[in-house]
């Protein structure tokens, strides 16, 4: 009705429409912040069994298959299920979407799998063996976008039905693998008729799939599918969604919060994982980018969990006695370590700035790791000197760190002929027939911690003639571009777990040239080699030494200057009791927090 007669003012008196717009703009923008105001200030009831987690990003998408981060992660705790899973209180693996861990054949390469019977799908189908078969295929499909997965799965020859059964299969591998557990823990089940209801895959053989030589029909079936599995809407639309843990995807509000409803029937009240016992009704990932906002939130406790706090942010919290009331915080050691990498390997028309070793070394003697740790990290960081940590099995506590050396910077500089020629304080060099500044973009993900740690190593860099420029970016849009290689420098971090770590995706030169997690494009056929002939290794103390050879290599190489092993800042609500938390990420099980019912009871008393 306001939109008509607001239309037949318009016809008779623009001027006086337009006022009329004014006003109705005018309301409707006072109406707005009250609602907002009123929604700020309403008090959450803490009495109810919903949990909201900080994120400081939002992941890039929830795809089955074609998005990882540790985001993505956390939520694909409650919503989907893994062949095999990692306990975070053990930090061993158990069955997840298994009946029992694989049973290992006799030619030692062949592994006997039986799935579960009591899983079930959104729509209230049984997970099957068909499911199964359709899910691996997926995963070795040429066309889908997985290449960080697809290193994992280029040793699977073969899946085989066993006679008689439905619960049963065999998975063959090609050659040795040091833990297959870890293999089968990269693989999200996918219901078939859900991601394929014609059945269209049933057509193409798991051996075909592998091939290098799809065509006619088969060629034709697999990219018609590609083309919408690979959709980003089955990633981002909540309806395009399907998993078999007990939490569903309820909404998404881009760049606000991620809400996550529990299913009504989703597995037998005698579940006993943690994962699958499913208190919460609700569980709320709410992305909140920077910290004083942040603090804000757990002052109004309208956050139950982070483990992203800064150490500033924790050292000034743990002063309040607001904080201390309501919050049990501690910084807790993890298996994630922050690193500083370099485009090795440039393409396009972007500067070589880091394809000569000694200019990356240089950067190496220059960066403030110390300073770093001790003003962004708050003294709460180990020096690293490689990939692997010193709480993992494979660590050589031989790699030397690299100290602050600026006359080993300019030497290195020199040597390499990045030399200041026009005295602007920048080293410059002749590069394909034009003279280039030493100025490089350094990448990064928008926090006030980032920003200032990339200040740090600006600052530092410019005493020795480098121009480090800081290149901010949204998180999604950071790893589009280091997958990309589109970058020339960039600062990232990696979360690990206490089990042997399988080099594969970080330096094996087809992770790159696949456009996986080997951003860098380090890699040689010596260094290949090993990663291959490491992950072959079954005994421990052999596949050890290998690994002491790898990690020396990549000192060698410098792809990478390594910062620090951080220790996490963790807060979590005292209405959840004490929870034993982890240092493998998500450092919690979301689904198994239970309210404590004496604090409901009180906050049912004193309202």
């Amino acid at each position: 009705m306001k939109e008509c007669i607001a239309n037949s003012i318009y016809k008779s008196n623009s001027i006086y429409s337009k006022r009329v717009s004014l006003l109705i703009k005018t309301l409707v923008a006072i109406f707005l912040s009250f609602a907002f105001f009123v929604g700020c200030t309403q008090k959450r009831d803490l009495s109810q069994n919903s949990v909201i987690v900080h994120f400081l990003a939002e992941p890039s998408g929830l795809h089955p298959t074609n998005d990882h981060n540790a985001y993505t992660s956390a939520i694909f705790q409650c919503t989907q299920k893994r062949l095999v899973t990692l306990d975070l209180k053990t930090g061993d693996f158990i069955p997840d979407a298994l009946a029992e861990i694989p049973k290992i054949q006799e030619d030692s390469i062949s592994y006997l799998c039986k799935i579960r019977q009591d899983l079930k799908w959104d729509n209230g189908d049984k997970l099957s063996l068909e499911d199964i078969l359709f899910t691996l295929k997926v995963m070795v499909c040429p066309c889908v976008n997985n290449a960080e997965q697809k290193s994992f799965f280029g040793n699977l020859v073969n899946i085989s039905l066993v006679d008689s059964s439905d619960t049963e299969f065999i998975i063959k591998l090609k050659e040795r693998y040091f833990d297959n557990l870890l293999l089968l823990s990269e693989v999200i089940v996918l219901q078939e008729k859900f991601h394929d209801p014609e059945l269209n895959l049933r057509a193409v053989s798991f051996e075909e799939m592998k091939s290098d030589s799809l065509n006619g029909n088969a060629l034709s079936v697999v990219e018609n599918f590609c083309t919408k599995f690979n959709s980003s809407d089955i990633g981002r639309v909540p309806s395009a969604m399907n998993g078999l843990g007990p939490y569903k995807v309820q909404s998404w509000q881009s760049g606000g919060y991620i809400s996550l409803v529990r299913k009504a029937h989703h597995l037998p009240d005698s579940s006993k994982m943690d994962k699958e016992k499913a208190f919460p009704e609700k569980i709320i990932f709410k992305v909140i980018r920077d910290m004083e906002p942040t603090v804000l939130a757990l002052k109004k406790q309208e956050i139950d969990f982070s483990s992203e706090l800064s150490s500033v942010a924790l050292d000034k919290l743990k002063k309040k006695d607001y904080f201390l009331e309501n919050y049990q915080a501690k910084a807790i050691e993890s298996f994630t370590f922050t690193y500083l990498g370099m485009n090795m390997r440039p393409e396009g028309n972007r500067v070589p700035y880091f394809t000569d070793v000694r200019v990356r070394k240089a950067l190496g003697y220059v960066v403030p790791i110390e300073e770093i740790i001790h003003v962004i990290a708050k003294g709460q960081g180990t020096r690293i000197g490689g990939f692997i940590l010193p709480a993992q099995p494979d660590y050589d506590p031989t790699i030397p760190i690299v100290d602050l050396n600026h006359k080993k910077a300019t030497d290195l500089l020199e040597d390499a002929g990045w030399i200041d020629t026009d005295g602007d304080n920048v080293r410059d060099k002749l590069i394909r027939g034009k003279r280039e500044p030493l100025a490089f973009k350094l990448s990064y993900m928008i926090s006030p911690v980032t920003k200032d740690l990339v200040l740090m190593i600006r600052n530092e860099a410019k005493k020795v003639g480098i121009d480090v420029q800081p290149d901010p970016m949204e998180f999604s849009y950071f790893y589009q571009q280091a997958f990309a290689h589109e970058f020339d420098a960039m600062l990232g971090a990696w979360s690990k777990s206490a089990r042997p770590d399988d080099p594969r995706q970080l330096w094996h030169s087809e992770s790159w040239s696949t456009h996986g997690a080997n951003f860098t494009g380090f890699g040689s056929a010596y260094t290949d080699s090993l990663i291959e002939e490491t992950n072959k290794e079954l005994n421990p103390e052999k596949r050890k030494k290998m690994m002491h050879l790898l990690q020396n290599e990549i000192f060698k190489e410098q792809p990478y200057i390594f910062l620090f092993n951080a220790t996490r800042k963790v807060a979590l609500h005292r209405r959840f009791g004490d929870v034993e938390l982890s240092s493998e990420r998500p450092h919690i099980t979301f689904p198994a927090l239970f309210l404590n019912p004496s604090y409901a009871e009180s906050v049912a008393n004193h309202p």
